[in-house]
């Protein structure tokens, strides 16, 4: 590894180890954070419901990295999911906190799917969301460092249809982000939501499948690694990554999260008129 790389791993460790929490690491984009935080020396927390993937990945990042892995199998839909991980994580020192969980089992129309199960969701990409931001985020601004990562969708944008819960609730953690951007910005913590479309997982191939879309299995998706990868680059500018438009924006011309970064910036000013500049 030449001296270059060697400085940015070394960059990289001291502003977010030396712990990574991320919560849906099993499989796609949270298990693609894990392999590239890992190979920047961060030892990683792995959340998800499923333990047998957790223990396969667990052991690929040890025998391959060399960095300490420690499994949390939990529901994090679950009321008190957020004080479960607090229990299991202990006194260690989390630098990155990577929410990725949240994936939307129920593509539906709101009434043909029962309240309680929309519940479920609502916990999953809200409850717990805030909860795990209050408290890992907390320890960061103590610290004067750290990083976290809100892993969302271009749902997020505004309603869709099917997609109703989901794009309500991911609209919470993207405002949520923004606005914790805003105020930890000067303290010393990154916040970057990442708004993506698709990803190529076997996941997103057998739901595509299940639901009769044509090519599903050959056409064409955004890849994993290609996606964390600008992800972790962008995390110190913040506050929103828009996968891929951001990318695609024509010279001189603000991509869709640069206009974002501005909105929170020019209504935080304008605000502080009102609510005070604490």
């Amino acid at each position: 590894m030449s001296d270059d790389n060697n400085n940015k791993q070394a960059d990289f460790l001291g502003r977010y180890g030396p712990w990574a929490l991320v919560a849906g690491a099993s499989h796609g984009i949270g298990s693609e954070f894990t392999r590239q935080v890992a190979a920047q020396g961060l030892n990683c927390i792995l959340v998800a419901r499923t333990e047998d993937t957790l223990q396969s990945l667990k052991s690929s990042l040890e025998g391959e990295y060399g960095v300490k892995v420690l499994i949390v199998t939990q529901d994090l839909s679950a009321p008190d999911a957020a004080a479960r991980l607090l229990r299991a994580t202990g006194e260690r020192q989390i630098g990155l906190l990577i929410y990725n969980a949240g994936g939307d089992p129920f593509i539906s129309q709101f009434l043909n799917t029962d309240a309680e199960s929309w519940m479920s969701l609502l916990r999953l990409n809200t409850q717990t969301v805030l909860e795990t931001s209050h408290t890992y985020g907390k320890r960061m601004v103590e610290r004067g460092q750290g990083g976290v990562i809100l892993v969302g969708s271009h749902a997020a944008l505004g309603g869709v249809r099917k997609l109703g819960m989901y794009s309500a609730t991911k609209a919470f953690s993207l405002n949520l982000g923004e606005s914790l951007w805003a105020e930890w910005k000067d303290r010393g913590v990154d916040v970057l939501n990442l708004l993506i479309s698709t990803v190529d997982t076997p996941m997103m191939r057998e739901t595509m499948q299940r639901l009769n879309i044509p090519d599903a299995a050959t056409m064409n998706l955004p890849q994993a690694d290609d996606i964390v990868r600008l992800a972790l680059a962008a995390l110190p500018n913040g506050p929103t990554l828009v996968h891929p438009q951001d990318l695609e924006s024509p010279d001189g011309e603000l991509s869709l999260g640069d206009r974002r970064r501005e909105h929170v910036i020019n209504k935080s000013a304008e605000a502080a008129m009102f609510i005070g500049r604490d």
